[in-house]
């Protein structure tokens, strides 16, 4: 066990990552980087109404975390061909 938080760091392009708690991150930021934006999407429903993917466009940056301490539980982040999304997560 680690003393302190790791940190996740990746760019992505042309490919998706997709979180799940038994990643154990509870924040993430997502940066992107060029013209053609990126997407993230989760699976929660909120009032009858379900997820859907918002766009991360050019020099854009979101922050996805928990305030309880547990881990969200599942994302997914698409970077199409010609996106690079930088990712930065804490994990534990």
């Amino acid at each position: 066990m680690a003393i302190g938080e790791l940190i996740f760091t990746k760019s992505i392009t042309n490919s998706s990552l997709t979180l799940t708690s038994a990643d154990g991150v509870t924040r993430i930021s997502i940066l992107c980087t060029s013209s053609t934006a990126g997407t993230v999407q989760g699976t929660g429903i909120v009032g009858g109404t379900t997820s859907g993917a918002m766009n991360i466009a050019e020099n854009t940056s979101v922050t996805i975390g928990t305030d309880s301490g547990y881990p969200i539980a599942s994302l997914t982040i698409t970077a199409p061909s010609g996106c690079t999304l930088e990712i930065t997560g804490s994990i534990g």
